[in-house]
């Protein structure tokens, strides 16, 4: 949303439609940004990898940690010193400890896509000098798998490896390589072949079996299915999945069982191979939701299945016609579903749904996104709220509507809110004591404080703000528009 028309917004007193955004901390000072990406959560913080400096020199891309406070968030490790990234990438939280792969210095050499754990009792520490570029992780039972190449052979080759008993990984099966891996019903499911095909590239549906790695299906007779992004849904008992069978990449079920692997739907029937392209699934409302494009009408949109071809719909369409919004980063939070949209005109937004079509709609523009995330009762994004704004991409708490809330002209207002414009200070009738937050038209904090004797100093520069005021009695909460000279 454009500037003038979120200043019609606030024109019209629907500002409860909007969500605004918090800043975490200004990782890297100024307009770089420090991208925060990979957020996990782990003995009540969250980790990520983000870009920064050390009085005024880079340091790269590293680990950090935050509690969701500006005084919490800080660097964990440069794992490479010095202007060097290590990196840190493909995180996952097991037993304790933060499980990535980064490059890092091992006996004195740089080593890359390098296994890596961190936790606070013993920082970071190397997990195996020969596996590598772990992923993919699933747990299934009491024991986590996951896929990675093992460096100790030549050629390199990728497996599938489980921890055993002391946290060490072991190859679960020697026979297949394996390109992704995931979980259907009692079994892991992989993305592989048999090392002695003839065509070691032409990736089907396997299944371990406890032992070894077989074929489970031959999804596509004549070429390379390469199924991907396994969804363990728990709504529809199955796990969905997509690949690239005779009508193209649609989505798939599968229980682990070859007759329970099926096709979904062909949902892009433009023509006999083209594909729907399903991805982001998300348990919702008793539904599957996911992004797919029919390939002609709707384009790339939100759609929901109950596990059924004719159960199997688009939810909305948010760019109308052949247009997509490509949902993105579909995040269930407080019994809604949160994701980003790019909408017309390129205008990525923040989009809220309760589950109904009438009830799904956008809470604010963003300028760039990483990722959307729960910690702390919380919503997080990663990413820049404003082209405008001198921060660039970094950590922000969503704050999103409060339906009590209603912006107002200072005319029509329960409470006065004066002078306006000012240079900086305003009283504020009927409330002594209370707090106050002040924000930008993009919906960025700009001050937070108290309202001290009826009165709110802040220091921003000059131009159009909106100004948030509740009383310590929660019985005044109001939002007004503002200029300060």
């Amino acid at each position: 949303m454009k500037k003038l028309n979120f200043l019609a917004v606030l024109l019209g007193g629907l500002l409860s439609a909007q969500a605004t955004f918090t800043l975490v901390k200004d990782i890297y000072p100024g307009t770089v940004g420090s991208v925060p990406n990979n957020i996990v959560v782990n003995q009540g913080k969250m980790y990520f990898s983000a870009n920064s400096t050390v009085n005024g020199s880079s340091i790269g891309t590293e680990l950090w940690e935050s509690d969701g406070t500006e005084s919490g968030t800080k660097l964990v490790a440069d794992i490479m010193p010095g202007t060097s990234s290590s990196n840190p990438n493909g995180f996952y939280v097991y037993n304790g400890k933060v499980y990535f792969t980064s490059a890092a210095m091992i006996n004195g050499t740089s080593s890359f896509n390098t296994f890596m754990s961190y936790d606070s009792v013993n920082g970071v520490q190397n997990v195996s000098t020969t596996v590598k570029s772990p992923s993919n992780y699933t747990l299934l039972g009491n024991r986590l798998y996951f896929k990675a190449t093992n460096a100790a052979v030549t050629p390199t080759t990728s497996r599938v490896f489980y921890f055993d008993a002391n946290n060490q990984p072991v190859i679960a099966d020697d026979n297949t390589n394996v390109a992704l891996i995931g979980a259907a019903g009692n079994k892991i499911v992989a993305t592989a072949q048999y090392t002695n095909a003839a065509n070691v590239y032409n990736y089907q549906l396997f299944a371990y079996d406890g032992t070894t790695l077989n074929l489970l299906k031959t999804i596509n007779p004549s070429a390379m299915a390469y199924p991907q992004l396994y969804y363990s849904s728990a709504v529809l008992g199955k796990t969905i999945f997509n690949a690239v069978g005779p009508n193209g990449n649609e989505p798939y079920l599968t229980d682990g069982t070859e007759q329970g692997t099926v096709m979904l739907k062909d949902i892009n029937t433009t023509n006999a191979s083209a594909g729907s392209f399903t991805q982001n699934f998300t348990d919702y409302k008793g539904k599957v939701f996911f992004t797919a494009s029919d390939g002609g009408a709707t384009g790339s949109e939100l759609y929901t299945t109950d596990g059924t071809p004719e159960g199997t719909v688009i939810f909305k369409d948010i760019v109308p016609g052949s247009g997509s919004s490509a949902p993105q980063n579909l995040t269930v939070f407080n019994d809604k579903l949160y994701f980003f949209v790019t909408n017309v005109g390129n205008v990525k937004q923040l989009w809220e749904s309760d589950g109904t079509v009438a009830g799904t709609k956008s809470l604010a523009d963003v300028n760039t996104v990483t990722g959307l995330y729960v910690y702390n009762n919380n919503l997080y994004f990663s990413g820049r709220v404003s082209i405008a704004d001198q921060i660039g991409a970094e950590l922000y708490k969503v704050n999103l509507p409060d339906a009590t809330l209603a912006v107002s002209d200072s005319s029509k207002s329960e409470i006065k809110i004066y002078p306006n414009p000012s240079k900086g200070t305003f009283f504020v009738s009927g409330v002594k004591a209370g707090n106050f937050e002040l924000y930008d038209f993009s919906g960025r904090l700009i001050k937070a404080g108290k309202i001290s004797e009826g009165k709110v100093s802040v220091n921003a520069a000059a131009g159009n703000y909106i100004l948030k005021v509740k009383s310590d009695d929660n019985k005044i909460s109001q939002s007004q528009k503002v200029v300060i000279q």
